[in-house]
């Protein structure tokens, strides 16, 4: 019985990240001629995540905020995504066997430039803003992942 839970559980990973996009940022070819969004994405502190992923739904892209095996409060997170308004759509997370989807109430998104990648910070957390400029959080999380472009080339996404 215990080896089916573990089969499951591994297979429900797989299946989640072959659904959910997570491009290789440490390679400058990443960002030239497309068009996207790269940020942090907060979770809740002792937040339940259990090992999981979690994702975002932003513009119609799955996104992987918080890799499977990581107890980060703090994840960089990236995508290719349609230049214009990407609405950010829904939050999924897990609780050991329990499958949550947020679903904002209002529209809230970014705005992807036409030509390049855009940076925010998403949060989750108690108190913040759902969308901010955290410059300091956002630099520090570029050098860390080894961003290959450069952090000033990179503008805030705006947002709505």
């Amino acid at each position: 019985m215990k080896y089916f839970r573990l089969l499951g559980i591994l297979s429900a990973c797989v299946l989640m990240t072959s659904c959910a996009q997570s491009l290789s940022v440490s390679k400058k070819e990443t960002f030239e001629q497309k068009s996207g969004v790269i940020g942090v994405f907060r979770q809740p502190v002792g937040f339940c995540s259990g090992g999981y992923q979690q994702q975002i739904k932003l513009g119609g892209e799955k996104i992987i905020v918080k890799p499977t095996w990581t107890s980060e409060q703090d994840n960089l997170f990236s995508a290719y995504i349609e230049p214009g308004k990407a609405d950010l759509e829904s939050y999924r997370y897990s609780c050991g066997f329990t499958e949550t989807t947020l679903t904002l109430a209002e529209k809230h998104g970014v705005v992807v430039p036409q030509n390049g990648f855009c940076k925010i910070v998403i949060s989750f957390l108690k108190n913040d803003e759902l969308f901010s400029k955290n410059e300091v959080l956002l630099f520090n999380q570029f050098k860390k992942e080894e961003v290959a472009a450069e952090f000033d080339d990179i503008p805030y996404c705006e947002t709505y």
